[in-house]
């Protein structure tokens, strides 16, 4: 009986959610005219921009061709710090691309077109450069009046083109980039939230600056991998991983207080006390879908040194990427029990491990830990190793002038990228036989991958949030997080656009090769920011068993579905126009 009662609340809230609407685009009657956009502009003090994409300057046949402005474009087109810094694009630029069309740049070679013509895209027509909260909210009032679809971006790193949206009024929060150091933090009307080492992110903050501002005071914060990733938009709001994640948890674990701006136009400060549900929501089910974040006011950690160990492999053959495989996972429980983390890539003729352990003694613990699988590496037959060494920094900021040149290669800008994931849990590591199958799981992924797109490659991550089992449900990141010690990832990348069936068979390869891994972990989950876009089950593998109430909050919140996003908390589905350019992926 009450299964049938849970199920019709389902259905009554799917249904009042898939009447509404937000539907007008350009060419129709409810369409703002240019006197009503140039009034909003006004209202807005003059931060409504027609949207320019970062590449239209190069392209002879669009009105913004400018060969000078062009010069400065491709001078910086593949560094991610100044791409992020312009609306006009997506880090990914597949995801800027509707299929066939576009106005991207050849990453490696940015005086080469990708498109005959240049359009917008997935871009939204038109964008506000938010500078305060209240900018947010006469945008919501507009786009009530006028039957817009709303998208919110910061950089435009998203892995399913959540960021933008085709013919939608966007709200780019990228330039709310204050940052403020609490040693005492007074909560708003929660004397239980008042804390001590409180950071304070505007919405647009990226992680190169939060760790050099807050490093400034003695302080971590626990960040991504990437320097320019806004870690208070979509990464914190949908989890957060980084470097610190086994030691102190996801970053939505550390969330203190947030000001956010609800789909009415009320700004609000939340936590604890204050909208509980929402903040709890906020704290790992994703951004884009409750309310438009504009500060995260998150707990920072006294400064460790980072001690390091790298690992650069060739590898000849399968029984060889087998052996190092089974030397990891059978390793990994050790690795984890003290708390380090990192990641490795794994392709099918080479691996590169970083391995990462934030820790107050001088390296020894991490050498400890790793000893016998630094010795045991170089006895595999056909593996070559490369570099097998150990580094410590005094701090995360020093440590950042590596780990930064290295993104900058492992993850360069302007390219097209896609992926699919799983979280692996502990007892999968428990014995030979468990072990045996996982290692099959991931080599079935990394050898059919490859085969699918030569530009490929696994990642082993190991940063989970070990420190933090989260009993008590206090946020709302999917609980297979807090059993995992593997987050596997395939990665497909390329350059120029792939034809459309090539493409196809890609996106669904990449999918239809979880199989394995799906089968060892019936009822799991994958980390919603780094995951297929095509997940069928998404509700299950991005959410878990939260999606019901997570689904409640949001019809409290935002019950004219002011703000829908692909495959996010009471997403309406892909048969609505919007999602158009979905389709011809």
């Amino acid at each position: 009986m009450m299964r049938s009662s849970i199920s019709l609340w389902w259905i009554a809230i799917v249904a009042v959610a898939a009447e509404s609407s937000y539907s007008c685009q350009p060419g129709q009657t409810c369409w703002p005219t240019q006197q009503q956009w140039q009034q909003l502009n006004q209202t807005l003090d003059g931060h409504l921009h027609k949207t320019i994409p970062l590449g239209a300057p190069c392209y002879e046949n669009s009105s913004n061709f400018d060969e000078g402005i062009c010069a400065s474009v491709q001078s910086t087109y593949n560094s991610s710090l100044d791409r992020v810094s312009h609306y006009g694009q997506t880090f990914w630029q597949n995801w800027e691309a509707c299929g066939t069309s576009g106005c991207s740049l050849l990453s490696s070679d940015p005086a080469e077109e990708l498109f005959p013509t240049c359009s917008l895209g997935t871009l939204a027509a038109y964008y506000v450069d938010v500078r305060v909260a209240s900018h947010i909210s006469a945008t919501l009032r507009f786009s009530k009046e006028h039957d817009l679809r709303i998208s919110i971006k910061n950089t435009g790193h998203d892995f399913a083109g959540r960021s933008v949206g085709p013919n939608t009024l966007a709200i780019w929060t990228h330039n709310l980039s204050k940052m403020s150091f609490h040693r005492n933090f007074t909560a708003s009307r929660c004397p239980m939230a008042n804390a001590h080492n409180i950071g304070e992110l505007g919405a647009g903050v990226v992680a190169g600056d939060a760790y050099r501002y807050f490093g400034e005071y003695g302080m971590d914060i626990t960040g991504g991998y990437e320097e320019s990733v806004g870690l208070a938009g979509g990464f914190a709001q949908g989890g957060g991983v980084g470097d610190f994640t086994a030691r102190y948890g996801l970053m939505a674990d550390n969330a203190i207080e947030f000001e956010v701006v609800t789909a009415d136009g009320q700004v609000r400060v939340i936590n604890e006390c204050n909208d509980p549900d929402l903040f709890w929501a906020m704290r790992g089910g994703g951004g884009g879908t409750f309310a438009v974040l504009t500060k995260y006011r998150v707990q920072l950690y006294p400064s460790l040194p980072i001690h390091t160990y790298r690992l650069v492999v060739n590898i000849s053959s399968s029984d060889a990427l087998r052996a190092l495989l089974t030397l990891h996972a059978e390793n990994q429980i050790i690795w984890s029990d003290a708390l380090i983390t990192g990641g490795t890539d794994y392709y099918v003729n080479k691996a590169s491990f970083g391995v990462v352990h934030p820790h107050p003694d001088n390296g020894t613990k991490l050498k400890e830990a790793t000893m016998a699988f630094h010795h045991a590496v170089s006895n595999i037959t056909g593996i070559t190793v490369i570099e097998n060494d150990y580094t410590s920094f005094e701090n995360y900021t020093a440590y950042t002038s590596f780990s930064i040149a290295d993104a900058r290669v492992t993850e360069p800008a302007g390219i097209s990228s896609l992926l699919s994931s799983r979280l692996m849990p502990r007892h999968l590591f428990a014995s030979p036989s468990s072990i045996s199958s996982l290692v099959d799981a991931v080599l079935h992924g990394i050898q059919t991958a490859h085969n699918l797109i030569s530009t490929s490659g696994t990642q082993v991550v190991f940063e989970t949030p070990l420190s933090n089992p989260d009993v008590d449900r206090k946020t709302s990141a999917h609980s297979a997080w807090r059993n995992a010690l593997w987050h596997v990832i395939n990665v497909a990348e390329w350059e120029k656009p792939l034809a459309p069936a090539t493409l196809k068979k890609v996106s669904s390869g990449f999918l239809d090769l979880l199989e394995p891994a799906k089968a060892l972990t019936p009822g799991g989950g994958a980390y919603l920011n780094e995951a297929s876009y095509e997940e069928p089950e998404w509700q299950q593998t991005f959410f878990g068993d939260n999606y019901p109430r997570l689904l409640e909050v949001k019809q409290r919140y935002d019950p004219d579905h002011v703000f829908d996003c692909w495959k996010c908390v009471g997403w309406r589905g892909k048969q609505d126009s919007f999602y158009s350019c979905y389709k011809q992926l």
